[in-house]
This record gives structure tokens, sequence and C-alpha cells, in this order.
């Protein structure tokens, strides 16, 4: 149960402190006093997604502490809203996906804007999935496996129109990769090979100044009785002489005999280039042609042929394996087909069997709540498969006698759907086994003996679960263990002011509340509907 809600500078609230107790309680008060505000708040501490413009006073946070006490143990919720949210459980910085898991067995807030959801039938499923889950761990169990086998089963469905779409364009992308690749081939570019050719191109455009120079360079070093050699040579024979005089010159000696073999050696060699140098006009052709081929690939493809090749190559690969790609995707396609038709035939048994269970319990609680000619039966439908398998679920409801059963949206009026709404709250209630179960106002749409029904009907469910109530009838007020008045007052700012009521005050508001004022007349009525 929710024993005490805390909450500072949220909204129009400065501070208040709210003790709740066991069974049921109420807020009251006039329209706009401010009921809602504390509804929001305690949504608030439990996950619900917040602005920052609830902050009152904008130099200070926000602070909601709810307090929750199950079995003599307590648990403490808190938040503390800025410009961002902060969550502490028991104290301990906490996540808002705890936060909200624990919500789930905490909590269950029934706002005017769930109202409205419940109506719409596209909620009319999950509310009866949720309703069998709480039954049974194996409709959860086929429930995952389908929509686990469906998110799947669309993947591959995706991936064969793409397939099958693209055909016919991959067909002309093959021709082209094809060709792309024969002419990579039919070139074979090798590695640095256009460095090579360019070095083999520079040599043979200036072959006539190579062989000159070289040969004139040996000719000097070699080629007559006045070559650098021949002068050396004298040079190491009287060098030669004197080392006999003087071993100091032996090293001298030495590296004269080195240089006369490296001249020699050099001399050859220039001899032998200017030989074998020859102007060759058809290689020269050869390599500017081939250069110029190489240039216009790389321009083409890019600087690294052999990467763009493998490239090529893979793609091709790719899409010449599309047949054996569709073959398996279409054996995998039709294997999450099979699974989804056995899971989705189980899932609507289940449904089928739950919807009827359901719609008596609903249809009991509304004849309860006065509505005695009521009719309401869960529709269960075969519709082409999606996400929540081959069913569609809507609420019908008939609320006179000799009426034809119809659209829940369609047919009840606004005290009608408040029944419905409570009714259904009661069962789920019950099958969720939720501590706190919170109505903002509904009793929307009721008066006079359904008043009662209602009250009534919250002081049952107050048996399993504690009942926190926003309601403006003086008939169910009548009816609370906890009487919380609330009442906004005006000065220089506007204020909420919060009373948990003594007997005396309680028949003052349930006075004002029947008649708008406080007379003996009045007073007595209250007692009357207290008794």
């Amino acid at each position: 149960m929710l024993k005490s809600l805390k909450i500072k500078n949220f909204i129009l609230l400065k501070e208040a402190c709210l003790d709740f107790t066991k069974g049921f309680n109420v807020l009251c008060g006039e329209t706009g006093a401010g009921k809602s505000i504390i509804i929001k708040a305690l949504d608030s501490v439990l996950g619900a997604k917040v602005s920052k413009e609830v902050v009152l006073d904008k130099q200070s946070p926000c602070y909601i502490e709810a307090v929750f006490e199950d079995k003599g143990v307590e648990t403490v919720i808190s938040r503390e809203i800025s410009t961002q949210s902060k969550f502490r459980l028991n104290g301990i910085l906490s996540s808002l996906d705890e936060i909200k898991d624990l919500r789930e067995t905490l909590a269950d807030i029934h706002s005017q804007h769930q109202t409205y959801s419940y109506i719409q039938p596209k909620s009319h499923i999950h509310l009866l999935d949720s309703y069998i889950s709480k039954k049974s761990v194996e409709f959860d169990e086929l429930i995952k496996n389908y929509k686990e086998n469906y998110s799947e089963f669309r993947e591959v469905e995706k991936k064969l129109e793409n397939l099958r779409s693209n055909l016919e364009n991959n067909e002309k992308e093959i021709e082209f990769l094809n060709f792309q690749l024969h002419e990579l081939d039919e070139a074979a570019v090798k590695e640095n090979e256009e460095e090579e050719l360019k070095e083999e191109l520079n040599i043979l455009s200036n072959v006539q100044e190579l062989k000159e120079g070289s040969y004139s360079s040996y000719y000097a070093l070699y080629g007559d009785n006045q070559s650098i050699v021949e002068a050396l040579s004298k040079i190491k024979y009287t060098i030669s002489s004197l080392s006999e005089l003087d071993k100091n010159l032996l090293e001298a000696q030495n590296s004269l005999f080195d240089a006369f073999e490296n001249l020699k050696d050099v001399a050859v060699f220039l001899r032998d280039y200017s030989s074998d140098l020859e102007l060759n006009p058809i290689r020269l052709d050869e390599l500017n042609e081939r250069i110029s081929l190489i240039q216009k690939l790389k321009r083409k493809y890019g600087e690294n042929l052999d990467i763009e090749r493998d490239n090529i190559e893979k793609k091709l690969n790719e899409l010449t394996n599309g047949d054996n790609n569709i073959e398996v995707l279409e054996e995998n396609y039709n294997t999450l087909l099979s699974n989804l038709e056995i899971l989705s035939e189980s899932i609507s048994q289940y449904r089928k069997k739950y919807a009827q269970e359901l719609s008596k319990l609903v249809e009991e609680k509304l004849k309860n709540l006065e509505l005695k000619e009521a009719q309401f039966e869960i529709k269960v439908s075969p519709i082409s498969k999606n996400e929540n398998g081959v069913d569609s679920v809507e609420f019908m409801i008939s609320t006179n006698k000799n009426q034809n059963l119809s659209q829940l949206s369609k047919v009840a009026s606004g005290g009608e759907i408040s029944r419905v709404m409570l009714a259904l709250k009661t069962v789920f209630a019950l099958v969720d086994n939720v501590s706190v179960v919170v109505f903002d106002e509904i009793d929307t749409g009721i008066s006079g003996i359904t008043s009662n029904s209602v009250a009534q009907a919250m002081i049952e469910l107050s048996k399993t679960s504690q009942i926190i109530c926003i309601t403006h009838q003086p008939i169910i007020c009548a009816k609370a263990d906890n009487f919380i008045w609330i009442t906004k007052t005006h000065s220089d700012n506007t204020n909420i002011k919060i009373e948990i009521l003594d007997e005396n005050r309680r028949l003052e508001a349930l006075a004002q509340l029947a008649s708008g004022e406080v007379t003996q007349q009045t007073i007595d009525f209250a007692k009357t509907l207290i008794k």
C-alpha cells in the first residue's frame, strides 16, 4: 500500500505531505482545487514523463517521495526534478527502467487519458493479452516466440522482395561488372608497373645523350695513352718504387692500387653500357601506349587497381549467387511462415477461451454497477497476420434490453464508459494483485443509485488492493476509510491546502458537496450518507 506521499515545489504545490490508509482513500474538493496534481505527482515519482516546467520555483528543485509498505517492509521511491531527473530507491540512485519495473507491482494509475485509450479498439487486444498473461505462463511464451518469428519473417520477406524486384537490374549490372573485370584482367597491370615503365621510357627518350656521355666518359678514363687510368698507372708505379724506400708510403700505395682497379671497372662498365644502348622507336611507342592505358584505367577505377578488381569480383559473386540466395531465403520464409501459423493458431485458441471468461466477469461487474441489462462480449475475429497474430479483438457492449451488441466506443455514454472502465479495472486488479489502484474521476457521468453501486464496487476492491480515488460524488466520499479534502486559496500567490478530515469535518465536506452549503439540514443528510 501507499503509506505517504511528500511533494515539494511541484506545479502549484509548495509543500505537502499526505498520509494514506489501507482500504478506500478519496481525494475530494471543488473543481480545479488541485486534486489531479497529487495524482500527477504520484505518477511522476513512479516514472511518468514530465518536463522541467512542473517545477514551481525555478531556483529550487522539485522533490517527490512515495513510501510504500508491504508486510511491514517499507520501499521508498523519490524523484528530484530540475534540469534533469534523479530517481532514488531506498536512498540509492536508481534508473528509470528500474522504477518502471517496480511500478508494475506497486500501482495502477487509471487516468482520464487511459479511459480514452481503453475505448479505442486497437488497445483491446493488448488488454485481453494482458489478462491471459496473468493466467498463463505458456501464453506469454507463445506471444514472445510469435513476435520473434514475425520480426524475422518480415525481414526475410523484405529481402526476398528486394531480390526479386532487382533481378532484371542485376542482369544488366552483372553484364557491366563482367566487362569491367575482363578489361582489368586483359590489361593485367602489375604492381609498380607504371613506375618501372616510366623509368624505361625516360632512358629511351634520352638514349643518344646517355650513349654519347657514357662513351666519352669511358674514353677519358681508359681510351688512350693520355687517359686517367694510364696517368694513374704511372703514379702507382712511382709510389710503389718509393714505398720500398719508405714504408710510410705503403698505405698510399694500397689506396692507389684500389683506385686503379675501380676506375678500370668503371671504365669497362661505361664502355659496355654505351655499346648496349640503342635507339628503339618501336619500344618507345609501346611504352607510351602502355603507360597511357594504365593511367586511363586508374582514372576510371582508382589508384589501386588490384583492390578495385577484388571489389568488382566480390560484387559479381554476390549478384551471380542471387538465385541461390533466393532459394535459401524462400526456404527460411516457408519455415517461418509455418511456425507463425502454428503459433498464431495456439494464440487464437487462448484468446477465444479467455475472451469468454473475461467477458463474463466484466458483465457480472456491470450488472453490479446498475447496468442490469448489460451484455458484454469480447469479439475475436480472424484477420491477416500482423505483429499481434491473426486476430482482431474488439469490446462489444449492449446496455439496454433488446439492443444488439455494438462497438464500445459507439454505444456507451459517459457514465456507462466509466462503469465499463471500473468493471475492467476491478477484474484486472484482482488478477494483477497490484497493491495500489488509483482512479482519477472514474465516476464521471453517474449519480444517484449508480454512485452507490460504484462506491460498493470500490469498497469490495479495497479489500484486496488499496484504493485512491478522485471524486466529486458525496455518496462515494461517504464510504471512504480516509477522506482527504483539497482546497485552493488565493492571496499573493495561489496555494493548495490539503486536509485529512476527521469525523466532524467530513460531515461538513459532504454537506458542502451535496448542496454547496453547510446547514443543519445538509449535515443531517451527510450523516445519512455515512450510515
